[in-house]
């Protein structure tokens, strides 16, 4: 069983494509004759990280036990990719109980863009409830 798929050019979506050599890193490029933008395959089904989805198992993760490493990991991606999406994420919670009996707290810390300046990330998870109380 052969599967074929069709290549379309990201800026003109023409499928009049040849092939132009390889990457460095081995990746077939592509070249359009419509209007000269050279490509490398189909972007959505190589590039992982690009999928929203990925953020927001990111972003819960955490809270169920998972450190960054296991994170990157078990998705299959960096861990600056997982440390980027956890210091750009700009989540406002209000815990749904004005009192907690017992929270589990963790923090971690990571550079950003410069080692002189380090962020702090702190949050808080109510095991019976499965509520993420605080994200600072």
């Amino acid at each position: 069983m052969q599967i074929t798929i069709t290549l379309h050019c990201p800026d003109c979506q023409s499928t009049n494509v040849k092939r132009n050599g390889k990457k460095p890193y081995g990746t077939q490029n592509y070249l359009c004759k419509e209007c000269g933008r050279q490509f490398t395959g189909n972007h959505a089904l190589r590039y992982k990280v690009c999928h929203s989805s990925l953020t927001q198992k990111i972003l819960l993760m955490p809270v169920r036990g998972a450190g960054i490493e296991d994170i990157a990991e078990v998705e299959n991606i960096s861990i600056k990719k997982v440390l980027s999406v956890l210091v750009n994420s700009r989540h406002s919670l209000r815990p749904k109980q004005p009192y907690y009996d017992c929270l589990e707290v963790d923090e971690f810390w990571t550079y950003v863009q410069k080692k002189n300046r380090n962020v702090w990330l702190i949050y808080a998870y109510h095991r019976e409830t499965g509520e993420i109380v605080a994200f600072v």
